[in-house]
């Protein structure tokens, strides 16, 4: 019987042994290296491209030519041409810090110069030229566009933090009735590469 106690000694020996070994093991799993498992994923974002654009205040205020006087009278400049420093325009439209795109810029007339008696100048006798620059010369008189009634490519890639500067010209023929005409000018910022 003593051969029995000192087997059972034993066994309750080892049984305590390996409760230990996993206690040891339960408790420290977490820090228990060996096999290594990688895995990944894709992470994606799409961010819009953002257009920011802003009109100058004189550009804002609308394109005057004053008064006529003597016909016909050709390429009037509109009052804010040259009247900045060193005979620069003062008609501008900023590509704001914010917009995250160069911008093409279009601009188109809603209909002709018209009076409220019914007269007309045609909107073609309406012309601008554009350019990122300004001094005496830059826009160009010589690059003068006119205007039409539906929307035309006018500025391309114009930079973030960068102005586009305008000048504004009309002609008036020999026989034109008197009165006050008006017309609407729009300008349209789209992505650069993509139609008006």
């Amino acid at each position: 019987m003593g051969k029995f106690f000192d087997y059972r000694k034993e066994i309750i020996l080892i049984l305590i042994i390996m409760l230990c070994l996993v206690f040891l093991i339960f408790q420290n799993i977490g820090n228990l290296t060996g096999n290594v498992i990688e895995g990944s994923i894709i992470s994606n974002v799409s961010v819009a491209k953002y257009l920011a654009v802003t009109f100058g205040s004189n550009l804002a205020a609308g394109i005057q030519f004053g008064n006529v006087v003597f016909l016909p009278a050709t390429d009037i400049n509109a009052t804010h041409n040259y009247d900045g420093t060193n005979n620069t325009t003062t008609f501008y439209i900023s590509v704001s810090n914010d917009s995250n795109s160069a911008v093409d810029f279009c601009i188109k007339a809603d209909t002709d110069l018209t009076s409220s008696a019914l007269d007309v100048i045609g909107v073609g006798n309406e012309t601008y030229s554009n350019y990122t620059s300004t001094n005496s010369t830059e826009p160009n008189l010589l690059f003068q566009t006119s205007l039409t009634t539906n929307y035309s490519k006018s500025s391309v890639n114009v930079g973030i933090g960068t102005d586009d500067f305008w000048r504004f010209w009309l002609d008036v023929p020999a026989s034109q009735a008197s009165g006050n005409y008006n017309n609407t000018v729009y300008f349209k910022g789209v992505l650069v590469g993509v139609s008006c």
